[in-house]
């Protein structure tokens, strides 16, 4: 009988967690991930055109560059002060 009773009490408990945290995740503000996804930067290398969230990427003087491929990083970190504008 105190099995029983212990086992809907921890039920009961479960359920109300689980409810509780389900509706603050449904209430949480949404990101506007679309215009992350649209925003547009210039490799320094090559100059080409790249999504900024689909590009590698690197840190130099505290600033984030962005790159079309591995080959315009690597060239990019042998030589950096060639390509950051002045």
């Amino acid at each position: 009988m105190k099995k029983s009773i212990s086992a809907i009490i921890l039920i009961g408990l479960a359920t109300i967690a689980v409810k509780s945290n389900a509706t603050s995740m449904i209430d949480a503000p949404k990101t506007n991930l679309i215009d992350s996804a649209k925003k547009v930067v210039t490799d320094p290398v090559c100059k080409m055109k790249i999504k900024a969230n689909a590009s590698k990427t690197t840190i130099y003087n505290k600033v984030t560059y962005n790159f079309c491929s591995e080959s315009c990083k690597q060239k990019f970190v042998a030589e950096p002060a060639k390509y950051v504008k002045k």
